[in-house]
C-alpha cells in the first residue's frame, strides 16, 4: 500500500495535478485527510472525532465555487451546530445509484449487494444488478423527471447517489429532502482526466468505511495507466483521430481538456478538432466535420452504429472517406447491453487503465502484442 501511494505521489509531482481548488465551508473543519492526486472534484477532511466530511467541489459542470458537504458520521457522532450540508452514516447497507458508473465504483469495493435501486436498468451491464432487477431484489426507480419516488422511498435507502448533468438536480434533491432521504452528489462525469474519474472510488470508499481498500484499488489502476502512458511519450507517429457522429444533423465534439481527448493524447494520438479555447462540448458544421473526417486516420465513438452499413445508412458520404475505406472506425460498443447501454460508460469510468490499453491497441497496434480489445470493437 505504501509503495502504491508513494508511486502516485511521484506521478502527480511529474504531471502537476496535485490537490483541489480551495472552497468555502459552512463549518471550520480539521485537516484534509485525503487530497486527491488527479481528481479536482472532491476532498476528505477530518472532524474532531472519528467522523469525516466529504466535500464535493463543483458537483456539476459550470458549478465552479459550489461545494456540497456530506458529514459521514461514525461512532454515533452528530454533525456540528451550523452544518448546512447532508448527514449520512458510514458504511450504508442500502443505496440507490442514479448512474451506472456509481455501480462500478460500489462493485469494485465489494459492496454491490448494498444496491437496492437503480436508474435506467435496461442500460446497466453489471451482472449482479441485472439479476437483481430480474428477481426484483433491485428496483428500477426511473430517471430524469420521471422518478418514481414511491418506489424509491419504499426501498428505505441509507443514501442515494445522484449527479447533476448540466446543472443542479434541484427538483430531485428537494423531493429527497422532503422524504428525509440522504443524498450524495457524485461528480465523476465532470472530471477532465481519466484518472480523475477513477479516483472517485476513494470517495466511495470513505462513504463505505473502506478508504484504505479504495486507495489501493485506485493506486493499482493509476500505476498501470501511467506505465502505459509513459510508453507512448516518445512515439514518432501520432495518428489523427476524429470523434463522435452527427445526431439530428448536429455534430458535437468534446472540449480540448475533456476526458476522451486526454485519452487520445495519452495513447499517442492527435485530436483533430482542437481549437485551444473550448471548455465544453461544442457543435461544428457538417462541412467542417467532413473536412476533419477526411484527414482522420481513426474515427471513434460513432453513436449507436456498430457496423459500417449502419454508419453509411446515416450518411452515404461516409463511405467515400479514407478512414472508412481503410477500416479505421471503432466504437465503444463491445460490451453493450441488449438495449444499447455501454459498459464503457459504466465500469470504464473506473478502469481508466483498461480504456487506455484499448486506445493504444487501436492507434498503435504495432505496440500492443496481440492485445484483445475490451470496450471497443472495429466496425466492419
Amino acid at each position: 500500500m505504501r509503495r502504491i501511494v508513494g508511486y502516485i505521489a511521484v506521478l502527480c509531482a511529474l504531471v502537476g495535478l496535485w490537490g483541489c481548488p480551495a472552497a468555502t465551508s459552512s463549518v471550520e473543519w480539521g485537516e484534509v485527510v485525503y487530497a486527491p492526486h488527479f481528481s479536482t472534484g472532491f476532498e476528505i477532511v477530518a472532524t474532531e472525532g472519528s467522523s469525516t466530511v466529504l466535500r464535493v467541489l463543483a458537483p456539476w459542470q459550470g458549478a465552479e465555487g459550489v461545494v456540497k458537504e456530506i458529514f459521514i458520521g461514525r461512532d454515533g457522532e452528530s454533525a456540528p451546530e451550523g452544518f448546512t450540508g447532508v448527514t449520512v452514516k458510514a458504511a450504508p447497507k442500502r443505496v440507490v445509484c442514479m448512474s451506472s458508473s456509481h455501480i462500478a465504483f460500489v462493485d469494485a469495493l465489494g459492496r454491490v449487494e448494498s444496491v437496492v435501486g437503480v436508474s435506467g436498468s435496461d442500460y446497466i451491464s453489471n451482472e449482479h444488478i441485472v439479476e437483481g432487477v430480474a428477481e426484483r431484489t433491485v428496483r428500477e426507480v426511473g430517471y430524469d423527471t420521471n422518478i418514481n419516488y414511491e418506489v424509491l422511498a419504499s426501498l428505505r435507502p441509507d443514501m442515494v447517489f445522484i449527479y447533476g448533468a448540466s446543472g443542479e438536480n434541484g427538483a430531485m434533491t428537494a423531493k429527497l429532502e422532503e422524504l428525509a432521504i440522504p443524498y450524495v452528489y457524485i461528480a465523476d462525469h465532470a472530471e477532465t482526466t481519466p484518472l480523475g474519474k477513477s479516483e472517485w472510488v476513494v470517495a466511495f470508499g470513505e462513504l463505505f468505511d473502506c478508504r484504505e481498500v479504495a486507495e489501493e484499488i485506485f493506486g493499482e489502476i493509476a500505476e498501470r495507466y501511467e506505465s502505459l502512458r509513459l510508453r507512448m511519450l516518445d512515439v514518432e507517429h501520432r495518428p489523427k483521430v476524429m470523434l463522435n457522429a452527427p445526431y439530428k444533423d448536429v455534430w458535437f465534439v468534446p472540449a480540448d481538456d475533456s476526458y476522451v481527448v486526454r485519452l487520445i493524447e495519452d495513447a499517442g494520438g492527435r485530436w483533430l478538432c482542437a481549437d485551444g479555447r473550448s471548455k465544453t462540448s461544442r457543435p461544428i458544421s457538417g462541412e467542417s466535420a467532413f473536412v476533419f473526417l477526411s484527414q482522420a486516420d481513426f474515427w471513434l465513438h460513432t453513436n449507436a452504429a456498430r457496423t459500417i452499413a449502419q454508419l453509411v445508412a446515416e450518411n452515404p458520404k461516409f463511405a467515400s472517406t479514407r478512414v472508412v475505406r481503410e477500416g479505421g472506425v471503432y466504437n465503444c460498443t463491445a460490451r453493450n447491453t441488449p438495449s444499447g447501454g455501454s459498459d464503457f460508460w459504466e465500469s470504464g469510468a473506473l478502469r481508466a487503465d483498461v480504456v487506455l490499453a484499448d486506445m493504444i491497441a487501436i492507434l498503435h497496434p504495432e505496440l500492443s502484442d496481440g492485445y484483445k480489445l475490451y470496450y471497443y470493437e472495429q466496425l466492419r
